[in-house]
């Protein structure tokens, strides 16, 4: 069962034992191989990072490699318009933490848990939507993914489901109160999906099997070979096959003032790479490179500066005016800028509070 922990922390159950026994399989985001061949791999002392197994590993001074107890994240989802994040592990278990937790789901080995407006929502290993604070439709397929960032709004919870098709769910009847007990609509996106992802008010974007990009507004498709997408408010970039990032305009929230102008005419530039993840804020836009290290660019163009100490990554998630993400040692960590207009935006500084790094 799950349970509340101080400071308004849902969690699940520890999964120590049940991890230990490989119960699961789930591989985790990360880098490193199984205890037994890690130990044969030369290393820094003090180096820490993931195995296959999703435990944390730390380099000893002989230069041998020490397994702990430690579960490492699996990923990071955030609410940043009410201040909340959720972790997820590499056991299925998560925990939020922040403002507004979102409440406790099912007891589940869950891929991915994410905060949504309407409620916290988990994607279990075996693919099913459950929810927490709302409905969800009956009926639903199973999901190979999902994901969302909410920025202001109320709709937006897209799963991209098995057989490639996705959808945007709990979007509102019109003139029904916004408190979960009243009846939600599905819109069916047509044609098929390998990647999608929405943003406020059911904006949304993705990757088809030909590597082409589609965003919802005006139904719009730009021909390529991407495998990822990154969408905003102003900004619609994507990470190429060859591990480039290309930015483009959106067709949508385009205005004549500061706050609400297109990221436009000059997009932010990502020379060097390749680069394996690509994610979006609203004003900065950032990529992990092949060596887990993240570069930030502002819409302009301009450098986004990282705290010093930020560390290698293996999974990033933007919202509205922060960045979250799983580090190579299956820490989570994120990071807040200040937007008041595109050439004001930044730097990034650690939100507070973090999340208790030993769980």
């Amino acid at each position: 069962m799950l349970a509340v922990s101080c400071g308004g922390k849902w969690t699940t159950p520890d999964r120590g034992a049940e991890m230990a026994a490989g119960a699961g399989g789930s591989a985790v985001t990360g880098q490193g191989g199984d205890a037994g061949s890690a130990a044969a791999t030369a290393c820094t002392a003090g180096e820490a990072r993931c195995n296959a197994s999703g435990r944390r590993e730390t380099c000893t001074s002989d230069g041998g490699w020490s397994v702990s107890d430690f579960v490492c994240a699996r990923s990071v989802a955030v609410d940043d318009d009410v201040g909340s994040y959720c972790v997820t592990k590499a056991d299925g278990s998560y925990r939020c933490w922040g403002d507004d937790p979102g409440g406790a789901l099912p007891a589940e080995r869950y891929q991915r848990v994410q905060l949504t407006r309407q409620g916290l929502i988990g994607l279990t290993e075996d693919g099913r939507l459950l929810a927490a604070g709302t409905l969800l439709p009956d009926g639903l397929p199973p999901a190979a993914s999902f994901r969302a960032t909410n920025m202001w709004g109320y709709k937006g919870v897209c799963p991209l489901f098995v057989d490639g098709s996705f959808a945007v769910l709990l979007d509102r009847t019109p003139n029904v109160p916004d408190d979960g007990t009243g009846p939600t609509m599905v819109r069916q996106v047509e044609g098929s999906f390998k990647q999608a992802f929405c943003v406020f008010e059911g904006l949304g974007a993705g990757v088809r099997p030909d590597g082409s990009l589609w965003q919802l507004f005006r139904n719009e498709t730009i021909p390529g070979e991407f495998t990822e997408v990154a969408f905003s408010l102003r900004i619609f970039c994507a990470l190429t096959t060859a591990g480039g990032v290309e930015c483009f305009a959106p067709e949508y929230a385009c205005g004549n003032t500061g706050i609400t102008a297109c990221a436009g005419p000059e997009y932010p530039e990502f020379s060097g790479g390749p680069y394996r993840s690509v994610t979006a804020t609203d004003g900065a836009v950032c990529a992990i490179d092949a060596e887990g290290a993240l570069a930030c660019r502002r819409y302009d163009g301009a450098d986004m500066p990282m705290p010093i100490d930020a560390g290698r990554f293996t999974f990033i998630e933007g919202g509205h005016d922060v960045l979250c993400g799983v580090r190579t040692d299956g820490s989570g960590a994120c990071f807040r800028h200040d937007i008041r207009y595109l050439s004001e935006t930044g730097p990034f500084v650690p939100v507070e509070p973090a999340l208790d790094p030993g769980w």
